[in-house]
């Protein structure tokens, strides 16, 4: 038996809603665990972007050395 184009969409909508609520899920906590590593006062790369420990002196994502701001 041949299934039409709409009864194939009907079965797999389902499953493609509970895709797409997970998907959003994992996002939306990506993105609050970057803004809670924000607040535990880290800093970013200027070069590649990524957080950092305030204090460090080489980035341990590009290697690259970080240039200290004066206060």
């Amino acid at each position: 038996m041949i299934f039409s184009p709409l009864e194939i969409l009907l079965c797999l909508a389902p499953f493609m809603l509970i895709m797409l609520t997970i998907g959003l899920g994992l996002y939306a906590q990506n993105v609050a665990l970057a803004r809670r590593e924000l607040e535990r006062n880290t800093r970013k790369c200027p070069h590649c972007k990524g957080l950092l420990n305030p204090e460090a002196y080489v980035c341990r994502f590009c290697s690259r050395e970080l240039v200290r701001e004066l206060r």
